[in-house]
């Protein structure tokens, strides 16, 4: 049927407090949060809540199909190599995509990112490795998992933090951090152009949407100094290619 706004006069309002003891809070944070981008609004259905359930079943099933061998959710799987060092790759990728889209307040791009990860979990799992290397390299990744996900779904984030050997709460644990080596292969350079003139660049995965190039790109410092006390006429960019940035001719 046609997409109506929620309405006490048209009785089609969600009942929240029906919706948590169905499906738990986590679900609908992750629902809300996952469909549009913060300035839309969010169309409520059926097949987005339950689709949100699953994807908390997901994780939860990978977290619990950790071996009891397997080190803690801080480890850190040097000397990676073949399917291990492609999961480390997913994850410092993961840590790297949900850092920059929280930072801008893109929710729904951070969660597009986990769902990525986890299917190059899937495609790790599916190999079935056993040895020290592999099982070290699961353990870092969802460590990154299980950390990446405290702002999303608080509560499952603290049970998979715990279930990995974790203490305290997951939302006290160090924020992962990215290795630039990890994430290198799925950055490219974009130049800075200020007026014509490249006066920096920015590494940045590729298809990053123009708000976020704009954004890394104003938060550089060198570009602040030169921005600074000028008038910023418009901003060219040019997907994946370069970004140009305009400034007013001085009076």
């Amino acid at each position: 049927g046609a997409i109506e706004k929620m309405s006490k006069s048209r009785k089609n309002v969600v009942d929240l407090d029906d919706f948590v003891r169905d499906f738990g809070a986590d679900v609908a944070r992750w629902f809300v949060l996952s469909d549009s981008p913060p300035e839309r609004d969010v169309e409520w259905t059926a097949a987005g809540v339950e689709g949100a359930w699953r994807l908390i079943q997901r994780i939860w099933t990978a977290v619990e199909a950790q071996s009891p061998d397997a080190p803690g959710p801080l480890a850190i799987a040097d000397g990676a190599t073949g399917p291990a060092h492609e999961l480390r790759q997913a994850a410092h990728r993961l840590a790297f995509s949900v850092t920059q889209d929280i930072d801008g307040f893109r929710f729904n791009r951070a969660i597009a990112a986990i769902y990525e990860f986890l299917n190059a979990l899937k495609a790790f799992d599916a190999n079935t490795l056993t040895d020290p290397s592999a099982l070290a390299a699961r353990a870092e990744a969802l460590g990154v998992l299980a950390r990446v996900l405290g702002p999303f779904t608080p509560h499952l984030a603290d049970e998979c933090w715990e279930r990995l050997g974790g203490t305290g709460f997951v939302l006290a644990a160090p924020w992962p951090q990215a290795d630039p080596d990890l994430v290198r292969r799925n950055l490219i350079v974009i130049p800075i152009q200020v007026n014509g003139k490249k006066r920096g660049e920015l590494n940045a995965p590729p298809g990053l949407d123009r708000s976020a190039v704009e954004e890394m790109a104003l938060a550089d410092p060198k570009v602040r100094d030169m921005l600074a006390g000028q008038t910023l006429r418009k901003i060219v960019v040019v997907p994946d290619r370069i970004i140009n940035l305009v400034l007013e001719a001085p009076a």
